[in-house]
């Protein structure tokens, strides 16, 4: 990672709710562009100091302003989730997904879940297949999803920082979906908010 990169990113940590407006979306892009993976090695709680960033700032009400942050964060966690769970090579050292490798096994079959926010233009999808995990920005077309998460952007961002008081229980979380499949995606979703968390 580059020094300039570390400024930036130590900026963003310090930005007021207007600063963010212009700090964050260069941070996302030059994150992307050094790539994830080394970017989690130096910084392992990036993924989480971002979210709560965005709900310490008011994250509906930010992400409305500056929509293109929707789409380029949650390429990015996807990308780091993916990163941290196959473990690559800058990140041995950091933290072990053998948990989430246990609960992507139980799945049978192919599941596409929507992360759909309620108050802002927040959007990201997921899916497990044969014991893997992959997500990007944007929603699957409604006849491809089988599993949605939606409710108030802090609440989806507090669910995948494995801060939601009571969990995927939070009256504020609507699912839909068929019921049997609910098993299957909570453990993934618990996981996954556990590698962002960095436990």
């Amino acid at each position: 990672m580059s020094e300039e990169l570390a400024k930036k990113i130590d900026g963003m940590r310090r930005a007021s709710a207007e600063e963010l407006k212009d700090t964050l979306p260069p941070v996302l892009d030059e994150i992307r562009k050094h790539g994830i993976s080394g970017v989690l090695g130096e910084v392992p709680d990036l993924l989480s100091t971002i979210m709560k960033k965005l709900i310490e700032v008011d994250a509906a009400r930010f992400i409305s302003a500056v929509p293109e942050v929707s789409d380029k964060f949650m390429g990015i966690l996807w990308q780091g989730v993916d990163a941290l769970a196959t473990k690559s090579d800058e990140l041995t050292s950091i933290l072990d997904s053998e948990e989430l490798k246990a609960v992507l096994k139980k799945t049978d079959g192919k599941i596409n879940v929507n992360i759909e926010a309620s108050d802002s233009p927040l959007t990201g999808h997921f899916t497990i297949s044969q014991g893997k995990l992959s997500g990007g920005s944007g929603l699957f077309h409604f006849k491809d999803m089988d599993f949605r998460f939606h409710g108030p952007t802090e609440v989806l961002l507090r669910l995948l920082t494995d801060d939601l008081a009571l969990g995927l229980s939070n009256p504020k979380l609507m699912t839909d979906g068929h019921p049997g499949l609910a098993p299957f995606v909570a453990p993934v979703v618990q996981e996954v908010a556990k590698l962002i968390k960095g436990e």
